[in-house]
């Protein structure tokens, strides 16, 4: 017998947790997967929320399988997250100047606006036959842009675990 959707959704609400704090484990997808079989298993037997309940918090068995590494690893999903959301702030600023830019020439009447930044012309109209925003791409602004996403990328990754030592083993 297949969960409820009821049950499909405590046991997924679950695993996403789980899997979110399970990203920095080589084999967090396999965990996943055997944990939903184990999950939907045991509910027929006791239910899902009490099957849910007996593995305890997400993160607490995420750090249980991420202390059998041995040494923390690199969490590249978070890093890539950081930075696609500097490069969206970023980007995000450059359209609120556009249309400031534009509202402002359209205050004073109308025209053209020409503006220079990293090699990149920006030509802002604003007239009577046309509002419009026109750039040009430079490699400076490539480069401006990759270094807004790597940076980020970098720290919420924490790429220093990456060449982190494993840890000395303990003699008995």
């Amino acid at each position: 017998m297949s969960p409820s959707l009821r049950d499909t959704l405590v046991r997924e609400r679950y695993l996403t947790r789980l899997s979110w704090a399970l990203q920095d484990h080589p084999k967090d997808k396999q965990i996943v997967r055997e944990l939903r079989t184990e999950l939907t298993a045991t509910a027929t037997e006791v239910g899902m929320r009490q099957a849910v309940a007996d593995l305890g918090h997400p993160r607490v068995l995420a750090d249980a399988y991420l202390s059998e590494l041995g040494r923390p690893v690199p969490r590249w999903a978070t890093g890539a997250v950081w930075g696609a959301l500097a490069v969206g702030a970023v980007a995000y600023l450059a359209f609120a100047y556009g249309i400031g830019t534009l509202d402002t020439i359209g205050q004073m009447g109308g025209g053209t606006l020409e503006r220079v930044f990293l090699g990149a012309t920006t030509t802002f109209t604003n007239d009577d036959d046309a509002v419009s925003v026109a750039s040009t791409l430079t490699w400076q602004v490539l480069v401006f842009y990759a270094c807004v996403f790597t940076v980020p990328f970098l720290l919420g990754a924490r790429v220093w675990r990456a060449w982190a030592a494993e840890p000395a083993a303990v003699p008995a």
